[in-house]
């Protein structure tokens, strides 16, 4: 599902829906009229980029699904009885 081309999106991480290795780049200004979307990113040699996408080629990048710890928090042991 693209995104909208709204002024809430600046800031918001995004990927090229149709790139398979798309960088995950930060939304830097939007132009609703023709709803282009200028992005940020860091090249694979370290490079600072930019580039001007159409809303519809462009999906917010989803959060990572790290592995969940199952261990108990620090500090936190057995209660006893008193």
């Amino acid at each position: 599902m693209s995104v909208r081309a709204t002024e809430r999106l600046i800031g918001d991480v995004v990927i090229v829906t149709q790139l398979p290795n798309s960088p995950f780049m930060v939304v830097k200004a939007i132009d609703e009229e023709t709803k282009k979307i200028t992005t940020a990113w860091f090249s694979d040699h370290h490079e600072y980029e930019e580039g001007t996408f159409p809303a519809s080629a462009l999906d917010r990048a989803e959060p990572s699904q790290a592995p969940k710890d199952k261990k108990a928090p620090a500090g936190r042991g057995k209660k006893t009885a008193k």
